[in-house]
């Protein structure tokens, strides 16, 4: 099993540009598919031992509420 860790980043494009703005939107929207793809492999009991629901998932990766 491969451990889930979300790097997300601030875009920030005052200094670097729009278009590295647009590589980190990239690059967070990358890890959190996969994040959320690895999440639903989990069986419940998993899921319920780091705090988390199936119907969940999406909205605390994606960090909706």
């Amino acid at each position: 099993m491969t451990l889930l860790g979300l790097n997300l980043e601030t875009v920030r494009n005052s200094k670097t540009g729009a278009s590295a703005g647009l590589m980190v939107r990239m690059k967070n929207v990358v890890v959190g598919t996969r994040a959320v793809r690895q999440l639903h492999q989990l069986d419940d009991r998993l899921l319920a031992d780091i705090g988390l629901k199936r119907h969940d998932i999406d909205a605390r990766v994606w960090g909706r509420k």
